[in-house]
């Protein structure tokens, strides 16, 4: 069942961006691992808080949402689809959520492999031919799977196809079909660039913004993960650049049941508004490092 993120956090589908983030932080509080120890209900609230948040505090994502629901992921897909005068009501799919139309014989991202003339619905010629086409999924999806409903047409006819997209496969990889005897698909799957995520093979690399008092002192910070958000201690001294590597949150490795690695690479934030107590404070610091560092050089 398709989820309201609206109702997840509690918010009228007119809230301000200031509402969505008061309700997400007060939510994200009550329902924290940390709190809610071994309570399985609350994780798994808890994870679609942070689902509905990543969506709705997105302006982009969040206008993606509000047009197409459920589809929000396909949004640009279906308003091709639906400037290329399709008539099913807004949902040029028809068929409800992952689902993708493509002529694969001209007219759409697909196109018949060239020097292919032939009927493949009976009644032309014997010989197996091959349809090659694309497809482009997010890589939320390429980590999970996904399916699409490809639509095939030809001379004779049109024919949907699902297509099972399985998990952890690689921009570029390809989805082979065969709906009958003389024909095969082929379908190049293209994965999307995440807003958070980069890939480099089974591995995942993220940045995470750390306050410069906890990159000074160490402290805990919460990093994402295509699973939730986990917990990763910094020590004291970290560095601005310096990455973490946490085994087995990468993107799923294909046949092996086993995954790559998410690589947490430390952004540290300044503050943007320096206060008078803060300007003093840094001063006495100044002069403690100053007067530090002489009496390395003198004893030195």
């Amino acid at each position: 069942m398709a989820q309201d993120f609206y109702k997840v956090l509690g918010v009228a589908r007119d809230a301000t961006e200031k509402e969505i983030k008061t309700a997400y932080r007060k939510l994200a509080r009550q329902l924290h691992p940390d709190m809610k120890p071994d309570d399985k209900a609350a994780a798994e609230r808890f994870k679609r808080v942070n689902e509905a948040n990543d969506i709705l505090s997105d302006s982009k994502k969040r206008k993606d949402y509000d047009e197409f629901g459920e589809n929000w992921k396909h949004a640009e897909e279906l308003r091709k689809a639906g400037s290329a005068g399709f008539s099913s009501g807004g949902n040029p799919f028809g068929g409800g959520g992952n689902s993708s139309v493509f002529d694969l014989f001209g007219g759409g991202r697909g196109q018949a492999s060239a020097g292919s003339p032939f009927d493949m619905f009976g009644g032309g010629q014997s010989m197996r031919s091959t349809v090659e086409g694309s497809i482009e999924v997010t890589l939320e999806e390429a980590y999970h799977g996904s399916s699409r409903r490809v639509s095939i047409s030809g001379r004779s006819g049109t024919r949907t196809l699902e297509v099972t997209v399985p998990a952890g496969i690689r921009d570029g990889g390809k989805i082979r079909l065969n709906p009958d005897a003389q024909t095969e698909v082929i379908l190049k799957v293209k994965v999307l660039p995440s807003r958070r995520f980069t890939r480099t093979g089974d591995d995942l690399t993220e940045e995470v913004p750390l306050s410069y008092i906890d990159a000074v002192l160490g402290g805990e910070v919460e990093v994402p993960t295509m699973e939730g958000r986990i917990a990763l201690t910094i020590p004291a001294g970290t560095q601005n650049g310096r990455s973490f590597r946490v085994p087995g949150k990468g993107m799923p490795k294909r046949g092996s049941g086993k995954f790559g690695d998410l690589i947490a690479r430390i952004k540290v934030k300044l503050p943007d508004d320096v206060t008078d107590e803060h300007r003093r404070l840094f001063e006495e610091l100044k002069k403690l490092e100053k007067t530090t560092i002489d009496e390395k050089v003198k004893g030195g």
